[in-house]
């Protein structure tokens, strides 16, 4: 079994050269190299049945081992960023401008198993890339920043609609932490219905009982943390009182689930983020995204070049 996964492995590390990967995340690549398995399916199976390969074997158990090896490398580098975030990089502080306890280590731990059994599910490495690729790159800390420091529209949502009372500091941090319980909704919900799936979404009544469960599986954590990235799940057209966190969680969520970054942009073309936030607003009901949230990531894309 062992020489087996050294082949396949050593397969997927030469498909992991092609330049057209490069500016993806593990998951985004990770999900790039299965969807390639699956349409070139004809293709590869003279190669990966043949006996320098895998020789007889099904193609059903030729993709088994593709994926399992894929998921082991793509592991192998996203735990520890995962790791780091929820232990080292993520200042909880903001419990304690919502008159919570602090978090306890335990707690933290509580939430970074919850997202390694997120790992072990299709559905639930799709949407933790978005978060990731969303923390890493530094997209939901500029706009978040710089959304609260112009003060208009999302800086209202902010201190007067969700009425945090916290630095903007530990607004971003809040952010953070909803955006990863956000991807966790993925373990409860019906064969991974997820806003990125347009708007096949989540009901009120099943977004509580998914805040109630994920809240048993994470008892430290303050349900109104819990419950504020579950609601991302949710269409903002349905549900208006949506938090000003879950409504944005869900824009960054989906904007970062495929986003490559380093992406040359031609001459007189609209910019990465300012093209997407343009088609997202086009398409805001089908989504369920808040149009003047949009709107304003929109124009501080315009204005940055983003």
């Amino acid at each position: 079994m062992e020489n087996d996964k050294a082949k396949a492995q050593q397969f997927l590390n030469r498909l992991m050269q092609n330049p057209s990967l490069n500016g993806f995340s593990a998951l985004q690549r990770e999900d790039q190299l299965l969807q390639f398995f699956i349409i070139n399916e004809d293709k590869l199976k003279p190669t990966l049945s043949s006996p320098a390969y895998f020789n007889g074997w099904s193609w059903t158990d030729i993709y088994q081992i593709m994926t399992d090896t894929l998921y082991d490398i793509t592991n192998r580098e996203i735990l520890p960023q995962l790791e780091s975030e929820i232990f080292d990089r993520t200042n909880y502080a903001y419990v304690n401008f919502m008159k919570y306890p602090p978090l306890t280590k335990d707690v933290k731990k509580q939430l970074y198993e919850a997202l390694r059994k997120l790992l072990t599910v299709p559905a639930g490495r799709q949407s933790l890339a978005g978060t990731l690729t969303a923390l890493r790159s530094g997209i939901l800390k500029r706009y978040v920043m710089l959304g609260y420091e112009r003060q208009k529209y999302i800086h209202f949502e902010i201190t007067k609609v969700q009425r945090l009372r916290m630095p903007l500091e530990e607004i971003y941090h809040l952010m953070k932490t909803t955006m990863f319980i956000n991807s966790l909704a993925i373990l409860y919900t019906p064969e991974g219905v997820s806003k990125q799936r347009g708007n096949q979404n989540l009901s009120p009544a099943y977004a509580e009982k998914i805040t109630k469960r994920l809240g048993k599986q994470i008892p430290g954590l303050p349900e109104p943390i819990i419950r504020g990235g579950i609601n991302g799940q949710l269409p903002f057209q349905d549900n208006p009182k949506l938090e000003t966190t879950a409504r944005i969680s869900s824009i960054f969520s989906s904007r970062c689930s495929q986003m490559k970054e380093g992406m040359t942009i031609d001459r007189g073309a609209a910019a990465s983020d300012q093209s997407w936030f343009n088609v997202a607003r086009r398409n805001y009901k089908y989504y369920g995204y808040d149009f003047d949230m949009l709107t304003e990531f929109y124009n501080i894309s315009a204005e940055n070049g983003w």
